[in-house]
This record gives structure tokens, sequence and C-alpha cells, in this order.
């Protein structure tokens, strides 16, 4: 079986086969050349009967930048970071990331591995077909699919929200606190994120590996800026002194209104949860990265990886 061929038996199929016959819309059957492809389509075509049409522009700094554009910590942290403090208190914002952090690491691993395999931009759709029992890949894709969709739909509507929010708070900060973001205006900046959003995936592969591939620097840049600017006011003459490392890891205050606090302790899981997640969003532009089966993997993990690192810190 094709999906069973290990890396040497692939290059040697590839070498060997010098066209393949591909049924296109309408049922119309053509051939393409595979010298004509790049690697990583020739590989697609040898391996899965069918030739990708995106430009391959994204190499390891813009898919690595992507991916961690995906959890976009600053922001996510910055809107979900009362969660835990409500739920536990400070011991649970530290003790959540960590434990839950890891097993999303766990996860995140688990897909990369599963992206090198099967690097196309079906993601984890296309996967379950090749790897579920044949009886049951019908139902098992079809759920897939789904929980698929309904994330990006959830996902997409919460980070808008997140951005409105924190952009109405950033004005009425700005004005003294004069104004004051309503419902209604959230909600219309949130739209009109969303379109913008929209409009700039909308770009040609070219455009988008150039504007993606600066983000993680200026992620840094901003994670970096916000540490030192807070540790710098956390003084006793601005009235917020520095905590004692006792009370940052044992401190318990549960003020979400859950009971017992062990299981309010455990709704701190959620602002990391929501952090770390979307990992197979690197596996739908692999087909616009050059030797997708080496880089998406690699900044998936490496991703994440950062994401928790820095998350916790």
């Amino acid at each position: 079986m094709a999906e069973l061929l290990n890396a040497g038996e692939t290059r040697q199929r590839k070498q060997s086969v010098g066209a393949m016959e591909m049924q296109g819309p309408g049922g119309t059957v053509r051939t393409v050349a595979l010298e004509e492809m790049t690697d990583a389509d020739r590989a697609l075509a040898a391996e899965f009967g069918y030739k990708p049409v995106f430009k391959r522009e994204f190499g390891y700094l813009s898919t690595f930048s992507f991916a961690v554009s995906i959890s976009g910590l600053f922001s996510t942290v910055a809107t979900t970071f009362s969660y835990p403090l409500y739920a536990g208190g400070s011991s649970s914002a530290v003790w959540s990331w960590f434990i839950s952090g890891a097993g999303c690491m766990c996860i995140a691993c688990s897909v990369a591995e599963l992206v090198s395999a099967y690097p196309t931009c079906g993601g984890l759709y296309y996967t379950v077909s090749r790897l579920a029992p044949r009886n049951y890949v019908p139902y098992i894709s079809w759920v897939t699919g789904w929980l698929n969709l309904l994330g990006q739909v959830a996902g997409v509507a919460s980070s808008e929200w997140g951005a409105a929010a924190l952009l109405l708070a950033a004005v009425s900060m700005g004005t003294d606190g004069a104004y004051v973001p309503t419902t209604n205006h959230t909600v219309g900046v949130m739209a009109a994120l969303t379109v913008v959003t929209g409009l700039v995936n909308s770009l040609s592969t070219y455009w988008m590996e150039k504007m993606t591939k600066g983000y993680v620097i200026f992620h840094i840049l901003v994670l970096v800026t916000c540490c030192i600017s807070l540790l710098a006011m956390a003084t006793e003459k601005n009235g917020t002194p520095k905590h004692t490392a006792k009370y940052v890891f044992t401190d318990i205050q549960n003020t979400s209104g859950w009971e017992p606090t062990g299981w309010s302790f455990m709704f701190g899981f959620l602002s990391v949860s929501w952090t770390m997640t979307d990992y197979d969003a690197t596996a739908h532009i692999t087909e616009e990265i050059t030797e997708p089966e080496l880089k998406a993997p690699w900044a998936i993990s490496m991703a994440m990886l950062f994401t928790y690192v820095a998350g916790w810190l």
C-alpha cells in the first residue's frame, strides 16, 4: 500500500513513474508529466494520485511564523488569563499551564508526525481516510470534517471577538475611561475585523508568505517589551509590589463560584487549551510549503514548544 512505503521506496517510485493519469472535474482524464512538477508535487502525485495547484512559497521561517500566529500567544493569554485567576488564583494560572501545556505538546507532536506522513492541504480530514479502517472511513471522515469546520468557525469568531475587545479596551484606556465600550460596539468591530482578515487571507501565496514571515519577530518583540514593562512597573511605589515565589506557586483563591475548589481549579486549563490549539492549521498550507514533509512538522512542534515555554514563563 502507498501509505506504508518508506522514504526510500517513495523516491524510487517517483523516479520510476514518468507520468500520472488524473481525473478532473466532469470525469475528464488528463496525463501530467512528473518531470514538470516540483519534488514535493511529484511525491504527492506518485503517492496519492493528484497534482497540487498551489505555488510553494513558504520556507522554514515563514512556516514557523505561520504556526506561531495560530496560537497568537500574546493576545490569547491577554483575553483568557482571567479564567485561571478566578478559578484558583495564581497557582491555577501557573500549574494549569504547565500540566495542560504538556498534554497539548503530546497532541501537537502526534499531529506533526501525521502531517509529515501526509503533507496534503486536506489535513486530518484526509489523513483519517488513509489511516482509519476502510469500513469506517466515511463515518469518521464525516465527524472529523464537521468538527474541523465547527472548530474553525468558533475559533475565528472567538479570535475576532478577543481582538475587538482588546482594541476597544485600548481606546477606553486612551480616553481615561471616558469611552466605555458596549456589546454592540464590540460586535461591530468584530465584524469589521472578520471582513479585513478574510480579504487578507484571499491574497496570493506570494504576499501571504511575505506578510507571515515577519510576524514571529514582531510577536516576540511585543512579548519581551510587555514583560519588561510589567516587571519595571511592579513596584510598591506604584501600589503593585511583586509577589513572592510562594504566593505565585501555592496561593489558591476560588472566586469563580464553582465548588469544590479542586473542580474550580481545573477551569484554569481553559486558557492554555484555547491558546495551544488548531495544530493542524499548518497542514492546510502544506501544499504551499517547499519540502512540506520536513518543514511543516518542524514548524508545528517548534511553534507549540515556543508557545508552551513562553506562555508558562
